[in-house]
């Protein structure tokens, strides 16, 4: 399967928000230009829809966006394309982005660590 995303998506454990719903909904991935809820939420393809992301330690960011597929079988949820962020809000969405993507970064960087002294001390032993 070839993946057509054009921005790096990211492992990430944010909750989100329905205005008509009490309930919170895990996000169990994001990117620049959209996000995936793990829900039996079921809402039209094609459907706008507004949802408050919640960033732990800074607080809600309002999104608009367009259901776009429902997952998997197995990964039944929400595949959102976002359509629009606050202009203001919009730099907060990007920082945290930017902050995940570096995170990705130092967890290879340490298993490369890792690997390299698993090999030296193989090599002196």
């Amino acid at each position: 399967m070839i993946d057509l995303r054009r921005y790096p998506r990211c492992v990430t454990k944010l909750k989100v928000f329905f205005p008509e719903d009490e309930n919170s909904y895990d996000v169990l991935n994001v990117s620049y230009k959209g996000l995936f809820i793990k829900t039996e939420k079921r809402i039209p393809i094609g459907k706008l829809i507004y949802l408050q992301v919640e960033i732990p330690d800074v607080g809600l960011i309002p999104i608009y966006g367009v259901i776009i597929h429902h997952g998997t079988e197995d990964n039944p949820g929400l595949g959102i394309e976002i359509v629009d962020i606050d202009k203001n809000m919009r730099p907060v969405w990007n920082y945290y982005l930017k902050a995940l993507l570096y995170m990705e970064e130092a967890k290879k960087a340490y298993q490369k660590a890792l690997e390299e002294i698993s090999t030296e001390s193989e090599r002196t032993s």
